[in-house]
């Protein structure tokens, strides 16, 4: 797969996939790094001019291709907007999937009702099972990573190097998923016999500005909650594929940009889904004050399938202490994976220069997000 094609760090001449190793470089050098996110193929389309396809028929090409690159497809599945639009682009086309994944920690938290296990046990393994018998060749597979996040982190080769593993989601459960197309046996033979393995994810909603009177679409490095900086090198023998965030389909976020552009205009003072509460997802500057658009509306508006009033547990507020990871976090404090990933936590505070902290007080805060180049919609 294209080395950069999940994005790369650039500190003036040099490259890398590592943020902690870009802040780095930019304390050596006083350059600061710019993350280059496909800029080379994005900048080639004119993103002022809106497909003429409907977002469905967009999803419906990704998936396609997706089928016609790949020997097996894993799609991880939470059941949210996003994984389940996916989802639907293959089955409703009847464009064949493999297999859907889903995350869980009950081997360790011992509850179905905790912020990672609720939706699973309450929607999508029931969903899971009506899939099963509409589509008989679908795998649903529930991952637990309980075991995995303990082995993870006594692991001695990466004891002191993990933190240069991952970018932005320092969260056990979300550190853990470096390397997860090994870490399934089933997976492993796939890759063994030399077959094309795809790990896809469901990344990610548009982020959509109002900058001098334009709208503008950036997107965010805030993608290794899927994808870890050895993916994003190319040093995997699997690929990770984002859905919507790929250069080898530009009109998707292009059309979603479109689509929120158009809706934000519309119905800017009407929409329930509109306010002046933040949302950091896409926003109008309208009479000196911003107007937000919430996951809601924005759900409506990219994703036409998908159901506003489905269940949702949440998102946890930390990147670093996540809710997801409690069981982890209240292990007994002799736990030599417990200490294992607090050493590295400690480590990531004292290497940061207060510039790069969200708070300089708390690193519960994590780390200021980089962005991309800016694509103008008009």
């Amino acid at each position: 797969m294209n080395q950069h094609k999940l994005g790369v760090y650039r500190v003036g001449d040099l490259k890398t996939h590592s943020k902690l190793e870009a802040i780095e470089l930019h304390k050596k050098t006083g350059v600061h790094p710019h993350w280059d996110f496909n800029e080379a193929v994005f900048s080639s389309y004119d993103w002022t001019v809106e497909p003429n396809e409907s977002i469905l028929e967009l999803y419906r090409q990704r998936a396609q291709q997706l089928r016609d690159k790949y020997d097996y497809i894993a799609l991880f599945w939470s059941g949210g907007a996003d994984s389940e639009t996916v989802l639907r682009s293959f089955l409703d086309n009847n464009i064949k999937l493999d297999e859907i994944v889903s995350f869980n920690n009950y081997e360790g938290s011992k509850s179905k009702t905790d912020l990672m296990n609720s939706e699973l046990f309450y929607r999508t393994i029931p969903r899971a099972e009506k899939l099963k018998t509409q589509y008989p060749w679908l795998k649903f597979r529930m991952l637990d990573i309980s075991k995995m996040t303990m082995e993870y982190f006594q692991n001695q080769t990466i004891k002191f190097d993990w933190i240069y593993g991952v970018n932005m989601m320092l969260t056990p459960n979300c550190v853990v998923r470096d390397g997860i197309g090994y870490k399934v046996p089933e997976w492993k033979k796939i890759i063994d016999a030399g077959k094309k393995l795809c790990i896809l994810w469901g990344v990610d909603k548009p982020r959509v500005i109002h900058d001098n009177g334009k709208f503008a679409v950036r997107f965010i490095d805030v993608i290794d909650n899927c994808v870890k900086v050895s993916s994003m090198a190319g040093q995997n023998p699997y690929s990770d594929e984002l859905f919507y965030w790929t250069p080898d389909h530009p009109k998707i976020p292009i059309k979603q940009g479109h689509l929120i552009k158009n809706y934000l205009n519309s119905n800017l003072l009407t929409s329930p889904f509109i306010s002046e509460k933040k949302s950091e997802l896409a926003f109008k500057i309208h009479n000196g004050k911003i107007y937000w658009l919430n996951n809601h509306g924005v759900h409506t508006v990219v994703y036409p399938t998908w159901d506003i009033n489905t269940f949702d547990a949440g998102k946890p507020p930390s990147v670093v202490y996540s809710w997801r990871d409690d069981w982890f976090f209240n292990s007994e404090k002799n736990n030599v994976s417990r200490q294992v990933w607090q050493m590295g936590i400690d480590k990531i505070f004292k290497i940061l220069p207060d510039y790069w902290k969200n708070d300089p007080t708390n690193i519960a805060q994590g780390l200021k997000a980089s962005w991309s180049k800016t694509y103008y919609l008009e």
